[in-house]
């Protein structure tokens, strides 16, 4: 487990080492202990406080309520990224897939996920804030999102997302 916390300004890194313990297990008989890692001198730390997350338009093929926000990186280049999408409104996405992992986690609403040629809701998967899931690279999914919701999608640029019929 990570917990990021500040110490004098400084940003430190806190570290809970479970010491290979089952989950069930509590202390003493499973001991944990914190390990504080100091970020180097000029090393950048991130951070995106929800109230001041500047929002644009999504890419075309989402809905107009679509807002998108990158965190971190730069969804174009080779390197790790973090964006988070909000919608007002239900929307469906048409099956797709992208060229590596999509790692998504849902902050807020509820979000369906199936996977195939076709949209098929009797095969749709529901995720809800606080849920996690990774498609995988090169497998054709659609998307459900059923009223306003917020997810967030980390991966590896440069991303495509890439679609089974154009339009």
């Amino acid at each position: 487990m990570y917990a990021s916390v500040m110490r004098l300004g400084i940003p430190v890194l806190t570290l809970v080492l479970g010491l290979g313990c089952a989950a069930s297990q509590a202390p003493p008989t499973c001991p944990e202990r914190d390990v504080e890692v100091d970020l180097p001198t000029g090393t950048d730390q991130i951070a995106a406080r929800a109230t001041e997350i500047v929002w644009g338009p999504c890419p075309p093929a989402l809905p107009a309520s679509c807002e998108m926000a990158v965190l971190e990186g730069d969804p174009k280049s080779e390197t790790l990224f973090t964006v988070r999408f909000q919608t007002r409104t239900p929307f469906e996405l048409k099956p797709h897939w992208h060229p590596r992992h999509e790692r998504v986690t849902i902050l807020q609403g509820r979000v369906g996920i199936g996977f195939g040629d076709k949209i098929d809701r009797a095969q749709v998967t529901w995720f809800g804030p606080g849920d996690y899931y990774v498609n995988a690279k090169d497998a054709p999914h659609f998307v459900l999102v059923d009223g306003p919701a917020v997810l967030q999608v980390t991966g590896i640029g440069p991303w495509g997302t890439n679609y089974l019929e154009p339009g």
